[in-house]
């Protein structure tokens, strides 16, 4: 899934240049990171992307030569998860009929690959077998207010050291003590990221969110034909704007849990680079040439210019050659506030 905007990584990410598609960690795009991640687990014409059609040709200017250029697929318009990954399935059970599905987010960040292969084998083994909605739960590192928690319950299967577990809730982003009794009860955070099987999804939205499939229905009777443009037009369009979790996985009586110990990170914020890139001593986080005088606890990422910052304590400063961004640490998540009254004032040139 390659649709978002990233409001959040503002100033760098923009409209046309969404988070998805910016080398956030001087190793690839994130979603280039996302495709290779996946490496022999699937073949480059089984691998699909969902962006929407204002941002299509960036994303396949990002993928070329990585997988077939009718796979990159632009959404009418963002619906949220559910829809987008409904048409997913409906279009793999199209071409391949049906079979595991994993479904990505293209900005997450996942280390090591080789035991996300792992884990994602297991998965595979489990959904094949069992008709269960499979959602990766991350083990804990700390605390933590900005992630949604999952409550695992019983052990349903298990392989070579892969535990699943029944998925007894998903919990909403917590207040600081409750994210230390979840971690302490031993949840796991939420990761976005989804393994089952093409037929186990559509059965699920035919019976929790009936309008959806019924919109789905029609598409999947459009495709190979003449009219699925138009069809997926109008339909798209009228598909509830729903999230996966709280239309299916917080509904559906067969979810499941893979606790996840590989190193995770939902790259949310600016504030991420403080998890991939060393602090000083001063524990300040610098990408790019800079001068620090007593300066400490500072986020600072400026590829083309120096920065420099004196008496100055955990504050962000980011600088995307038109437009700087300087907010305290603890308002990194408050950036795309900025987007929006960019908006407002008509300033489209910077959004």
């Amino acid at each position: 899934m390659a649709g978002g905007v990233g409001e959040r990584f503002w100033p760098s990410s923009r409209r046309l240049r969404p988070k998805q598609l910016l080398d956030l960690t001087g190793r690839g795009s994130m979603l280039r990171l996302t495709i290779e991640r996946i490496g022999d687990l699937a073949r480059p014409d089984e691998i699909f992307v969902y962006t929407n059609r204002e941002q299509r040709d960036a994303v396949l200017a990002e993928v070329r030569g990585l997988l077939p250029e009718a796979n990159v697929i632009g959404e009418p318009e963002m619906r949220n998860t559910a829809p987008c990954i409904g048409l997913a399935a409906v279009v793999a059970e199209r071409m391949h009929g049906s079979q595991a599905m994993l479904v990505l987010p293209a900005d997450h960040l996942v280390e090591p690959v080789s035991r996300f292969r792992e884990l994602v084998r297991s998965g595979e083994k489990f959904v094949s077998a069992h008709r269960a909605l499979l959602t990766f739960g991350i083990v804990p590192t700390r605390p933590e207010t900005g992630y949604g928690y999952v409550r695992p319950g019983a052990e349903l299967w298990h392989d070579a050291g892969v535990v699943v577990l029944r998925a007894e809730a998903f919990l909403e982003k917590p207040a600081p003590e409750r994210a230390r009794e979840l971690v302490r009860e031993g949840c796991c955070w939420n990761s976005g990221m989804f393994l089952w099987r093409t037929d186990t999804l559509l059965d699920g939205l035919k019976r929790h969110q009936p309008e959806l499939h019924a919109v789905l229905e029609r598409i999947a009777a459009a495709l190979g034909t003449r009219s699925l443009d138009e069809v997926l037009n109008e339909e798209y369009r009228g598909a509830p704007a729903v999230s996966i979790d709280y239309g299916l996985m917080e509904k559906a009586d067969n979810v499941a849990v893979m606790r996840a110990d590989f190193t995770w990170n939902d790259v949310g914020s600016w504030e991420f680079i403080r998890d991939v890139e060393a602090a000083d001593a001063d524990g300040n986080v610098l990408v790019g040439e800079h001068v620090m005088i007593d300066a400490s606890g500072n986020t600072v990422v400026s590829r083309d210019r120096l920065v420099g910052l004196i008496g100055v304590e955990n504050i962000v400063v980011v600088d995307a050659g038109d437009a700087i961004l300087v907010c305290r640490r603890d308002r990194a998540q408050d950036v795309r506030k900025i987007v929006a009254e960019l908006k407002r004032r008509g300033r489209n040139d910077l959004v």
